[in-house]
């Protein structure tokens, strides 16, 4: 009796600090739930213990946009995300798939909130792109304005041409016709 209680404390002790060595999501930056009142540049997830290349997360936007990111770096258990611009203001939910050391798939997701001031610049960019879109209208107003002045254009000088071709034809047939008659009368 005493070798099997000692026999299964030892497979318990062998167990025990495999299960503890599992790997899982310890922290992010931003934290779940947050809301972020700074420019938000990066985002950073920090593992309890080593993941493995591969591992990666996205970030999706209130209307189920995914937000692109630039570079995924992997040091030290720390998996970080950046973007070429500061995340606009809106509500977000990141959706990360890992690979532990040990080989165990770990996936989950959290959501953040980003509040942050809007600069002068991004008014300005913002007031830039409306400009572009007008220019874009007007252009296409004009365009089709312009098309449709070609058309009407187009329509009366086949009209006009039109006219003289017929002028011409009755010119011509009169003219045979005296020259018929000139003829019959000699």
């Amino acid at each position: 009796m005493r070798t099997l209680l000692l026999s299964i404390l030892a497979a318990l002790f062998l167990v025990v600090p495999n299960a503890a060595a599992h790997t899982y999501l310890d922290t992010t930056n931003p934290e779940d739930g947050a809301i972020v009142t700074e420019p938000l540049q990066s985002i950073e997830l920090t593992y309890a213990g080593k993941i493995e290349v591969g591992s990666t997360f996205k970030v999706i936007s209130s209307n189920g946009e995914e937000i692109e990111t630039v570079s995924v770096d992997l040091v030290d258990g720390v998996l970080t995300g950046t973007f070429d611009s500061p995340l606009p203001n809106d509500d977000y939910t990141v959706e990360w798939n890992s690979i532990s050391e040990d080989g165990h798939p770990l996936a989950g997701q959290f959501s953040f909130t980003v509040d942050a001031p809007v600069t002068e610049e991004a008014v300005e960019e913002e007031a830039a792109e409306e400009n572009e879109e007008q220019v874009e209208v007007d252009e296409t107003i004009q365009t089709n304005e312009t098309e449709t002045t070609t058309a009407d254009d187009e329509e009366a000088s086949i009209n006009t041409l039109l006219y003289i071709i017929a002028i011409l034809l009755l010119i011509i047939i009169v003219s045979i016709i005296t020259v018929a008659r000139r003829k019959n009368t000699k």
